[in-house]
């Protein structure tokens, strides 16, 4: 089987290297690219720039399975709301990217998952909405203490589900690192793992296809859990690749 291509939005930072000094940069933390490689995949970066949303069906021709990776938060205008005062600013271009991304994966049957942030696109490219300030019920949660720290909770994972075919079931303790969570779950998707507080740790499609999202980070601590669902995603991309390069 040829190693499966995986698509990755990049981000907009601006970074300071040596003498290079706050320099724009389009790219991702190497956590994500190191779970995607650790898995078996190859990961591409696409940059959220105008011709790329304007080509997204050709890219997807390139590519056998989608990563939506963390990052800052969706543009709430893309679910309907007004931002909160807590929101980051956002990207929006790389929101709609990823949106138009996650849409024509689904199309085409095309394996995606989603991480942290990853998961809330989803959902929100399917019709849901998002939380957007969980400090508004409860400061601090245990979902993120302190910005740029990762902070450690259980979460509980749902029987029968495809995230327990691939973790296992019961609980185990996840990297957090957000402060908005999934409010209306979009048609389609079902939740499958929850925080000791309520919130959606998870969410999956019915039937056979990968679609998945996880409301935590495991490519911070690529453990036993980690592995297996970086692995699980880039094999069921790797199966989508051979079933299209044989028709």
């Amino acid at each position: 089987m040829r190693t499966p291509l995986i698509a990755i939005i990049g981000d907009r930072k601006r970074a300071t290297s040596g003498p290079w000094v706050d320099v724009l940069t389009d790219g991702n933390p190497h956590t994500y690219i190191e779970a995607v490689s650790d898995g078996g995949g190859a990961p591409i970066i696409f940059p959220a720039i105008p011709v790329h949303l304007a080509e997204t069906e050709r890219l997807l021709d390139l590519v056998d399975g989608v990563f939506l990776p963390g990052g800052r938060d969706i543009d709430a205008a893309f679910y309907g709301q007004p931002a909160h005062a807590e929101n980051d600013p956002p990207l929006s271009l790389r929101d709609e990217l990823e949106i138009e991304f996650v849409r024509g994966a689904r199309r085409r049957g095309m394996p995606v998952l989603g991480a942290c942030r990853g998961m809330q696109v989803m959902n929100v490219a399917l019709g849901g909405t998002l939380e957007q300030h969980l400090g508004d019920r409860v400061e601090p949660t245990p979902h993120r203490d302190t910005v740029g720290v990762f902070t450690t909770h259980e979460v509980r994972i749902a029987d029968g589900s495809r995230l327990a075919a691939i973790v296992g079931t019961g609980s185990f303790e996840i990297a957090s690192h957000h402060h908005q969570a999934v409010e209306r779950i979009a048609d389609g998707f079902v939740a499958t793992a929850w925080a000791a507080d309520g919130v959606i740790e998870a969410l999956e499609t019915e039937g056979d296809e990968f679609c998945l999202g996880v409301q935590w980070h495991p490519e911070q601590q690529l453990d036993v859990e980690g592995r297996a669902l970086a692995r699980a995603f880039v094999e069921a991309a790797g199966a989508y690749g051979e079933s299209r390069n044989r028709i």
